[in-house]
Order: structure tokens, then sequence, then C-alpha cells
């Protein structure tokens, strides 16, 4: 059986290098349990059945071995292609007034109030960058995910209004937050902020 860091970090490695996907932004995201687009499940199980179905009956055609190669297949195949379909599932992030919630492939939910963010990271993957957002209140787990998969507004607008006051915003309410999110422009402006905050370098929050 692999270990839940080999499988974490397959998994990462299979999400990463999957086509650009990218959701419709400026949608209502308050509250709102984002999970990943709808085109990347459908990729997961057409890899899943390619991998572990078709690929094992092509192969017992062509060797006259059916149960052999399913089994193959399935060693082989398994650890790649169902952590990801495991991912879309688990996976999601709300971004509410006080902070993130986020469940991870091991269907473990987290929170992480904006307050304790202590670094940010977007990172790049050849596609559209991957956002790592640490919090001084969990030692060793991070937050990340693809911000194009997922619209990121209110955090960013929290981070970016850290940077320029040098405090997290108070006495925030929903409407609050919707103006602070309409204060600093559409999402590919604030991503375009976000980016050369900490393109490839870390953004210091403590």
């Amino acid at each position: 059986m692999s270990s839940p860091a080999l499988t974490g970090l397959v998994m990462g490695f299979i999400v990463q290098k999957l086509p650009s996907l990218k959701r419709t932004m400026d949608q209502p995201v308050l509250g709102v349990k984002q999970h990943r687009p709808r085109i990347a499940y459908i990729a997961g199980y057409a890899l899943l059945v390619v991998t572990l179905v078709l690929t094992p009956i092509f192969c017992g055609v062509m060797f006259g071995d059916l149960g052999a190669c399913f089994i193959i297949m399935f060693v082989l195949g398994g650890p790649l292609v169902i952590p990801f379909v495991n991912h879309c599932h688990a996976f999601y992030i709300q971004q509410t007034v006080s902070g993130v919630y986020w469940r991870n492939w091991r269907w473990k939910t987290r929170y992480m109030p904006y307050e304790s963010i202590s670094e940010v990271l977007l990172q790049s993957n050849g596609k559209n960058g991957y956002l790592r957002v640490r919090s001084r209140n969990i030692k060793r787990v991070r937050l990340s995910f693809d911000p194009w998969q997922f619209d990121a507004s209110i955090l960013f607008a929290m981070v970016l209004f850290r940077v320029e006051h040098k405090e997290w915003p108070q006495d925030l309410t929903p409407e609050r937050v919707e103006e602070l999110v309409a204060g600093f422009g559409s999402y590919e402006k604030m991503f375009g902020r976000i980016e050369r905050l900490c393109y490839e370098k870390k953004l210091k929050l403590d």
C-alpha cells in the first residue's frame, strides 16, 4: 500500500500536468463551495476508462491473457488515475467573511483565517500558475490550487489589502467583503497584482 505522502505527490503531479482548464470568473463566490470545473471530471473519468478498461482489453486481445492485462494495468495505472478522480470529488475551496475552508484529497477539511496567512507563493507550472498559501496556525499544511480553476477573488482582495495597508481588514461583513473585492477591479487585474508580488518568490505577511 502506498504512503499518503507518495499518493499526494503523484496526485499533485497529475493535476499540474493536465491541460489548462479555466472557470468563468466574476460569479458570486462568498460562501460558495467551489469544486473543479466539470471538464476536469470528464477528463478524469475518460483517463480512468482508457487506463483501466480499454487498454487492458486491447492488450488482452493482442496477447491472449485478459486477466493478467487487467491486473498489470491496475497495478501500474491505478495509482496514477484513481488519485486524480478522487481529488476531483474531494477537493473544494470555500471563501467566507473570515477565512478559507478547503477539503484535501484525503477528505479532511481545513480552515485558514485570512489574518493567519503568513506566506503566499504563485508557482509556475507552465499553465495558469499554482497558488500556495501558508498559515501560521497550521504547521506543515498549505492550501494549494490553480487560481484559474478556482475563483480566488476574495483571498486576493484580502492579501492585497494587507499589502497596501499593512494590516488585515477588520469588522468584515458580506457587504464589506464585496466592496473590497470590487475595489481592486476585475479578476484579471487582481491576478496581475498578485503575480507581480509573489510569482516564483514568497510574499511574507508575518
